[in-house]
């Protein structure tokens, strides 16, 4: 549990703790129960410009692009050992300013970002970053090197995992990086800098400065940011994407989603609704591959309908801290009132609640929570908003459909092209409807990703890939030099 409130009253800018050159402050507050969790300084512009001269300086002078890969990879395995040796508190602060289960913390926010350290440490060490090619007579060397200083931008879902899958290989590729994290979740990104200055990493590589929109920008629109790679919305994907055009500078988006779960009309109805609800309901609905248009067949409609309300019934809602919690709070007041207002629309438009929608009665600890139940939509049709937009909420639309064609026609009927999944007792059919689905990532009856697949999206889901080979290759560019026959 955490006791104590977390002060960040200073900056980490190129390795170094200083104070802000701005004044704005945040103060974090439990989701669950709006108590203090700990108070952070937010960055100015100028405290922008502070971090990305420090990455400047440091990547011009090479003192961490010219380290030998084994040894940057020692770094990374070191600072691996040491957020893994810091597990139960950062599970523990992340819960606190996230409100996501204290579970979901200590198996996944937590270990995963481990992984990816450890991960991008062996990719590093082991790449071949120099091949020779010859057309008979000439002969050129095609080499890799680390595409410069980068902005890793990242939103409050994914507080350590997220800005770990832009850090974790833009360093093993030999960038420097400016982490903004956001003014939601501030503190739990600095454990990134705890780790890594223990770990070795030389000063001005790194900073970390936490900071809202307009500073946010400033580093966007930075001349000597030579990438920017974004976790969040579409509409600020599309502002960012405009200004890195200015400058050509090179930019990996990963936006947002409307994830369709095909459910074809062979599927077991129980082991269907089992299996999807934690791909739809992670992080408390608030996340970007959730799987929230449910698309079942019209013939199966009310047992897939009365299946899933049955399920969406039993799901403990409550303090995130207690291990039986299945759904805590909405990360903010704003958040919650944004998805509630997203029901009210559902009704507008003429769906129906079949389960939660309204406010939620909790005990007296509880009362100042943002949290919205698990509410399911019936008599949704794909044209409607709330089949449309991303809601980032504990929100399931049920669709009908009559055929294969239709289903797949519904799923791809959408601006976003992030995730998905089919469900079918035939896995040669949901392969081949999967095919079609055009989306970055789908999963056949709910089997979870192999580490180290590619994680992106189609159309306004965003541009490029993160984690795997592909999540490092973003951080390089290519040179070829001509050797000689």
């Amino acid at each position: 549990m955490v006791t104590a409130t977390t002060e960040r009253t200073g900056l980490y800018i190129g390795g170094r703790w200083v104070a802000s050159q701005g004044t704005d402050r945040v103060e974090v507050r439990n989701p669950a129960t709006g108590s203090l969790v700990g108070n952070a300084a937010l960055a100015s512009p100028a405290d922008m410009d502070a971090a990305v001269a420090a990455a400047r300086s440091a990547f011009d002078s090479g003192v961490w692009a010219h380290t030998p890969p084994a040894e940057r990879a020692e770094v990374l395995h070191r600072a691996a050992d040491a957020l893994e040796e810091r597990a139960p508190e950062l599970a523990a602060l992340i819960t606190a300013e996230l409100g996501c289960p204290i579970w979901f913390s200590q198996r996944a926010h937590v270990p995963n970002p481990v992984r990816m350290m450890r991960y991008y440490a062996d990719l590093t060490r082991d790449f071949a970053y120099d091949e020779r090619r010859t057309d008979g007579t000439n002969t050129s060397l095609v080499t890799q090197e680390p595409v410069g200083v980068v902005a890793a931008i990242t939103p409050w879902n994914g507080p350590l995992s997220t800005p770990t899958v832009k850090v974790a290989p833009a360093l093993a590729a030999g960038c420097s990086v400016v982490l903004k994290p956001p003014p939601e979740t501030p503190l739990t990104a600095y454990a990134l800098a705890d780790a890594l200055a223990e770990a070795g990493l030389p000063e001005g590589v790194l900073s970390i400065v936490p900071a809202g929109r307009d500073a946010g920008q400033h580093l966007v629109e930075h001349r000597d940011v030579d990438k920017v790679a974004f976790t969040g919305s579409t509409a600020a994907g599309r502002k960012i994407m405009a200004t890195c055009a200015d400058r050509i500078a090179r930019v990996t988006l990963e936006l947002g989603g409307k994830s369709a779960a095909v459910v074809l009309d062979d599927a077991d109805a129980d082991a269907v609704v089992a299996a999807l609800l934690p791909m739809a309901l992670l992080v408390n609905g608030q996340a970007c591959i959730a799987q929230t248009r449910v698309l079942v067949p019209r013939a199966r409609e009310d047992e897939f309908v009365e299946a899933l309300a049955e399920a969406l019934r039993g799901q403990r809602v409550g303090d995130p801290m207690e291990p039986g919690t299945a759904i805590g709070p909405l990360v903010s007041e704003r958040q919650r009132d944004r998805v509630q207002g997203y029901i009210d629309i559902g009704r507008s438009e003429g769906a129906r609640v079949v389960v939660g929608g309204e406010r939620m009665q909790l005990p007296a600890d509880l009362a100042g929570g943002w949290f919205v139940p698990p509410t399911l939509l019936v008599g949704v049709h794909n044209s409607m908003r709330v089949a449309q937009e991303e809601i980032f909420g504990p929100v399931l639309a049920v669709i009908a459909y009559d055929d294969d064609r239709q289903a797949v026609a519904i799923a791809n009927d959408s601006p976003y092209g992030l995730s998905g999944s089919v469900w079918s007792s035939d896995p040669d059919r949901a392969l081949a409807v999967a095919r079609r689905v055009r989306t970055g990532m789908l999963s056949l009856n709910g089997q979870p990703q192999a580490f180290g697949t590619p994680f992106g999206g189609f159309k306004q889901s965003g541009i490029g890939r993160e984690m795997g080979p592909e999540g490092f290759r973003a951080y390089l560019e290519t040179k070829s030099i001509a050797v000689g026959p």
